[in-house]
């Protein structure tokens, strides 16, 4: 009986063991590979970038630096900022304000008779928003006034204060082109009393068109005709316009 439980214990030593020896070895877990450092990237635009460039696009545009310099205008930093923030309101209503001046630019240009001015300012309008409705009525305007004919007749001041018939008469001869229906009729006179009688007289002329024409205050006085070139359209216009 003895020998038999000496047995028994020695096989199950035995079985322990082979068991034992036949289980791996445990191994350490495997180590996390390194985190790669993450690239380096140009770092975001911020709110203090973006309202800087508004202050500047500001300033260049109240000091009319609209388009020009290079680097230092208008335009220059709103085209900047729209890249940080393509929906921003202030920066389509900065390029439109750019747009505005240089029709009025254009305009002041027109009315000095500066053609070349007036188209360089139309150019330059053209090149922020070639879209804008205001551009070409206006360029219209300035092709129909640069091929317009002129006529001017210049007055004596002492003779248009003292209502002188001499030149009552000269007004009355020269006013027949200004009933034409493509005419522009720009009168010039010291004070209101002075265009108004320079206006009739003016009225005297052969005729029955009736004559539409502005009144500038200024010295010396004088009468302005100006004939556009005429074609279908032009007419239809001046006829629509009054």
């Amino acid at each position: 009986m003895l020998h038999r439980a000496l047995a028994l214990a020695v096989l199950l030593a035995l079985s322990t063991a082979c068991t034992t020896s036949t289980l791996p070895a445990s191994k350490p877990p495997p180590s996390q590979p390194a985190t790669a450092p993450a690239e380096a990237s140009a770092p975001a635009p911020t709110d203090a970038t973006l309202l800087a460039l508004l202050a500047a696009a500001d300033r260049a545009l109240a000091e009319d630096r609209l388009t020009t310099p290079a680097n230092d205008n208008a335009f220059h930093y709103y085209s900047q900022a729209l890249d940080l923030a393509p929906a921003h309101p202030q920066i389509r209503a900065g390029f439109e304000r750019i747009v505005e001046r240089y029709l009025a630019l254009a305009q002041q240009a027109l009315q000095r008779q500066r053609w070349a001015s007036a188209r360089t300012m139309l150019d330059r309008a053209t090149l922020v928003d070639a879209k804008h409705p205001g551009i070409e009525p206006l360029r219209r305007q300035l092709r129909l006034l640069a091929g317009a004919r002129r006529l001017t007749l210049e007055l004596n001041q002492s003779a248009v204060r003292e209502r002188r018939p001499a030149s009552a008469a000269k007004l009355a001869a020269f006013g027949e082109p200004a009933r034409q229906v493509n005419a522009r009729v720009t009168i010039r006179a010291a004070n209101d009393s002075d265009g108004r009688w320079i206006y009739q007289q003016l009225s005297n002329a052969p005729g029955t068109r009736r004559i539409r024409a502005s009144l500038e205050i200024g010295l010396p006085p004088n009468i302005t005709i100006v004939l556009l070139p005429m074609d279908d359209a032009v007419a239809k216009a001046v006829r629509e316009s009054g």
